[in-house]
């Protein structure tokens, strides 16, 4: 999401389609997971500023900062 690759428009549309990406059940089982993330997109209505990875007990994770 700090892609400067995508249209606003085409990374609204990802969003509201989060749930069509590749294995994205499989990492967000439940919804209300990713809703802080929508909520800080839609109040800043831009690509983040800043991704941030990480890996917690082996696995990868992604943090944006706005």
């Amino acid at each position: 999401m700090s892609s400067s690759d995508l249209t606003e428009r085409e990374r609204h549309e990802c969003l509201a389609h989060w749930d069509t990406a590749p294995f994205a059940h499989f990492c967000h089982p439940r919804e209300e997971h990713l809703l802080p993330f929508h909520v800080c997109y839609g109040l800043a209505g831009r690509a983040s500023d800043e991704y941030l990875p990480a890996m917690i007990m082996g696995k990868k994770l992604a943090m944006f900062c706005w």
